[in-house]
């Protein structure tokens, strides 16, 4: 568990699996055209029928175990949190606005193996629904890291920073 002091930055590891989660979900966004149609062979014939699709299951597959190491690696090394000096309402909207990035980064490719191994339409449109929410928590996550870096000017950035040694 976690100590109750909260640490001054983020680890190496943290930083990585960060970069990696995001860098994979970017990728999935571009290679994502054509997966509907992909689909329907798979659900006729059974083969993956493209390059295109492939990656987009691997990535997302690999994102989802991502997901998880992020998690069990937060919950044992714990996170910075909202500088000192902010309102309880900067706090309030940091501490939602991951919970909701890490609830829909896990359940995004979940929705999508459903829909693609099990033939589940409905979890399809939830898994396109959830990518332009999830857009949305991602343009507002760094919306809030260059208010803070650049207007508050509370130099948050830092903590994404590697650890030298």
């Amino acid at each position: 568990m976690p100590s109750s002091v909260s640490p001054a930055r983020y680890s190496n590891l943290q930083i990585g699996l960060h970069w990696a989660i995001a860098l994979l979900f970017t990728f999935n966004y571009f290679v994502s055209d054509g997966m509907g149609r992909a689909l329907r062979v798979f659900s006729e014939t059974g083969a993956i029928s493209t390059l295109t699709a492939r990656a987009h299951i691997v990535a997302g597959i690999t994102l989802l175990l991502l997901m998880v190491a992020r998690l069990v690696v937060r919950m044992r090394h714990g996170a910075p949190g909202v500088p000192a000096g902010h309102s309880g309402l900067i706090e309030l909207a940091a501490t939602w606005g991951h919970r909701a990035l890490y609830l829909l980064l896990f359940a995004l490719p979940v929705a999508g193996l459903v829909a693609w191994f099990g033939g589940v339409k409905i979890a399809g449109e939830a898994h396109e629904i959830m990518v332009n929410i999830t857009l949305a928590l991602i343009a507002g996550h760094i919306s809030a890291a260059l208010f803070h870096q650049f207007y508050l000017k509370d130099n948050l950035l830092q903590r994404m920073r590697p650890n030298k040694g």
